[in-house]
Order: structure tokens, then C-alpha cells, then sequence
């Protein structure tokens, strides 16, 4: 009987081989190093499509962070909450950390009381009502009270860090004042490490908040290389003394293409399914084709499925040109089109999530590897979106 699982395909867990993201970890290295020394540093947002390990790689950050000897208010933004009740749970967490001391303990309690309340409007013009997080004895801005707090850590020789995960879902308005802090403490001797994790509009989601922030650094996270998939799979099982066979590592390799999420989930269903101290190539060929029609079913073929004929051709197109971004022009160009005269049906694609504006004037799949999808469902597609027109008579 094997030992337990090493796999890991949940959302936001880290693997146990993060492979293929040396430069990110470098960089977390040097911004980490230099707010240690209290040298310059600009904040970081790891961006990526679903499933590419951002999350993942924000926590391994916050973790080194930690171990170095840094105070980390971790947030999950939601267009739901304002980013001060956010920031509350992660002052909760901060005051868990070993390294933090009654004193510091005591100013996040501050830092606490002194964010904004928030208002919540009620449905059917009922108008709204107030949440509030202040205390009786609150005076003082949420900046002041973040420079209370990040000159308390620098009195014990740590540093502060914030992080936000889902970046582009943080309200910006509620951005606008923490960019700020974080802008005015970087001139200093104890510069504040920002660090984020969100899709791939996160830069112009932050460049609406503060223009300045287009100095930020945004490394984006794609699929590793084939090398780097077949490592990935290799030794967190070498590691419980079990080894994949070259030709299944090379077909595991191909079928997942890089794409991290699939990488721990077809490793980890492999792992379930066999047995003993070796895996083979017929058993992964055996294997495969189960997991890929799981994984076809679970995130594209609901997606797909509500499409109309004209979304369906449209969706077509772009897989034509490939995974990854593309101009919306160069897609209107295949039905001999301006891109202006399909906005509403890339609008309705991206609103049912098939489709997602990366940037101004790009479009491309919100799901990684979309394109192979389309292609192995090419025919029944195909039949869909028959004698559609995409342009209005």
C-alpha cells in the first residue's frame, strides 16, 4: 500500500514540487531581501489565467516572508466586501504569528479600529446600513495607523508585508488609499512589500486605482515546458520511493500540456488508481481517457453548453488562433467584420465566462487550454454553429 497522495489539485494549494517558477521565487527573494535592509523595492502581482499556481505561489511568498522575519496581513479580495472588512481577517491572522509581539499585537487591534466603515446597500431602495469596525477610543486614519504599525515592526527588526489575492476583484476605491500607503512608504528606509495574485487584467484593474502603479512588476504565470511538467510529476513520487516510467511521464507530459492545475490532477487520480513501487505507460494510457472526459465535463462542456450558434462560432474562431491572447480585431477579421460589430456576442462570452478581456483591445479563453478542447469536440461544434452569421441584417 502506498503512502499518502503528494498530489495536490485543489484550488490554491501548493505543490509539492514547485516547479518551472524559479524567476517568481528570485523575485520574492529580492523584494524580501531588500525590505530586510531597507533598501527600494517595487510591489509584485502574479498574474495568470486559472489554475496557472498563483495563488499557490503568493503563499509560498508569504510563507518565506514569514520566515524571514515579516508581519503579513494576507487579504482575498471580493467585489462583494470592502477591502477594510478584508483587511480585518487578515489583522486576525497577523496577530497569530509567533514573531508578533504584545506590542504589535496591540497596534493591529488599532490598525482594526481605525478603518473605514462599510456601507451595504439594501435591496428595493431600502437604502442601506452601516457595518462598522471602530472603536470607542479610534482616532486616526487607516494610513496613520499602518505607519504606527509599520514602524512598530521595524522596531523589532521585521517588516510588513500586504498581500491580496484576487487582486481584480478588490473594489477600486478601497484600492486607491492602500496603493497610496504602499507608494509613500517606498521612499523610505522601511518600505511596506506588496504582494498580489489575480487574472491577467489585474494591471489595469490597479492602473484605474493609481496610474503609478504601472511600475509595479507583473510576472505572468503560463504552463511549464515539458521538461519542467515531467519533473513536476516525477519527484514528489520518487520522493515516496515510486517511479513513473519515462514514456508515462512523456505521455502525461503532452496530455496535460504544462498547465499546472491538470498536472496535479492527473497525477494525483494515476497515483489512486496503481499500484506498487512503479507506474507505466499502459497504465497512464488506461487512465487518461477517464480523466479527461472529467475534466472536459467539469470545466468547459457547461461552459460551451450554453452558448448560442453564434456564440459557438465565434468561440470557434479564436480557438483557430491558438491558447493565449489575441487582438478582438484579428477575430472579427475571420468573419470579414470591424471588431465593434461583435462586441455584443464577445460581450455575452465573456459574461458566461468562456471568454475573458485580458487586456484593452484582447480576448482569449478564460479557461487554459480551451483551444484543445474545442478542437477535440471540433465536429459536434462545428454542427452547432452551421450556417450562423455573426453580423446583423
Amino acid at each position: 500500500m502506498r503512502d499518502q497522495n503528494p498530489y495536490r489539485p485543489q484550488p490554491g494549494s501548493e505543490p509539492p514540487a514547485l516547479i518551472g517558477r524559479e524567476r517568481e521565487i528570485s523575485i520574492i527573494e529580492a523584494s524580501l531581501r531588500a525590505a530586510r535592509q531597507g533598501g527600494s523595492l517595487r510591489p509584485t502581482v502574479f498574474t495568470g489565467l486559472r489554475g496557472m499556481g498563483k495563488t499557490a505561489l503568493l503563499r509560498r511568498a508569504l510563507g518565506m516572508a514569514r520566515d524571514d522575519g515579516g508581519v503579513v496581513l494576507e487579504i482575498e479580495a471580493s467585489p462583494d466586501v470592502p477591502l477594510a472588512l478584508a483587511l480585518a481577517d487578515g489583522i486576525a491572522a497577523a496577530k497569530a504569528q509567533i514573531s508578533v509581539s504584545a506590542r504589535i499585537r496591540g497596534i493591529l487591534d488599532g490598525v482594526r479600529r481605525a478603518m473605514p466603515s462599510a456601507s451595504i446597500d439594501l435591496p428595493h431602495d431600502m437604502g442601506s446600513i452601516e457595518l462598522t469596525l471602530r472603536g470607542t477610543e479610534s482616532s486616526g486614519s487607516l494610513r496613520l495607523a499602518l505607519d504606527d504599525l509599520n514602524a512598530a515592526v521595524r522596531s523589532r527588526s521585521l517588516y510588513l508585508v500586504i498581500a491580496i489575492d484576487e487582486i481584480q476583484e478588490a473594489p477600486i476605491a478601497d484600492l486607491r488609499e492602500l496603493i497610496k500607503i504602499v507608494h509613500a512608504s517606498a521612499g523610505t528606509e522601511a518600505p511596506i512589500v506588496f504582494l498580489g495574485a489575480g487574472l491577467t487584467n489585474s494591471a489595469e484593474h490597479l492602473h484605474a486605482a493609481r496610474t503609478y502603479t504601472e511600475r509595479w512588476r507583473y510576472p505572468r504565470l503560463e504552463c511549464l515546458l515539458p521538461e519542467e511538467a515531467i519533473e513536476a510529476i516525477r519527484l514528489p513520487a520518487e520522493a515516496r520511493d515510486v517511479r513513473f516510467d519515462d514514456d508515462a511521464l512523456a505521455l502525461l507530459a503532452a496530455e496535460t500540456a504544462g498547465y499546472p492545475f491538470f498536472i496535479q490532477e492527473y497525477a494525483s487520480v494515476i497515483w489512486t488508481a496503481t499500484d506498487g513501487p512503479r507506474i507505466t505507460r499502459h497504465e497512464v494510457e488506461r487512465i487518461v481517457p477517464s480523466v479527461q472526459a472529467d475534466l472536459d465535463e467539469q470545466f468547459y462542456a457547461l461552459r460551451f453548453g450554453r452558448l448560442t450558434p453564434r456564440e459557438v462560432a465565434y468561440a470557434l474562431a479564436l480557438a483557430d488562433l491558438g491558447d493565449g491572447p489575441h487582438p478582438v480585431h484579428t477575430v472579427a477579421a475571420t468573419f470579414n467584420a470591424r471588431s465593434q460589430d461583435l462586441s455584443s456576442i464577445r460581450n455575452q462570452l465573456i459574461k458566461k465566462e468562456v471568454l475573458f478581456a485580458s487586456a484593452p483591445g484582447m480576448i482569449e479563453f478564460r479557461m487554459p487550454l480551451s483551444a484543445r478542447y474545442v478542437q477535440r469536440n471540433r465536429r459536434r461544434l462545428d454542427m452547432r454553429a452551421s450556417g450562423v452569421s455573426l453580423l446583423k441584417t
